[in-house]
């Protein structure tokens, strides 16, 4: 009737739970492993139409980002091109090294200063006084 462990017997049962108690964390390790196996394994797997669904939308989307990009990039050759004309009609309509540069006549520095004085008489008239 005596409840009380001895020695030996505690020594016993405390082995005993130590024993138990590895059985308990390698018992919830391997369930662990084996569900994120079963689930890496079923992930591969079509799991129904509403997958099928996203999977054809985004493989729609990265086709179109692809065609995008070559637009995108056909335009800004087209833009390029637009670019380097326009430059070239430029430089074939402007004056070229001296002729740019070159001094004006008495003659025509007297037109230029009344064509300017015209030009100015037009734009501010006489103010009117007080």
């Amino acid at each position: 009737m005596n409840n009380v462990f001895t020695r030996t017997q505690a020594a016993a049962a405390t082995a005993h739970g130590v024993r138990m108690a590895r059985f308990v964390k390698r018992g919830m390790v391997a369930c662990i492993l084996a569900c994120t196996a079963a689930g890496a394994l079923a992930g591969g797997q079509d799991r129904g139409p509403r997958q099928d669904m996203q999977r054809d939308r985004y493989e729609a989307r990265v086709q179109e980002q692809r065609y995008d990009a070559r637009a995108y990039e056909m335009q800004m050759q087209e833009r390029e091109e637009e670019r380097r004309r326009m430059m070239e009609e430029r430089s074939r309509m402007e004056p070229r090294g001296d002729e740019g540069r070159r001094r004006m006549t008495p003659d025509e520095r007297s037109d230029l200063r009344r064509q300017i004085n015209e030009a100015g008489r037009d734009l501010y008239p006489n103010a009117r006084r007080r």
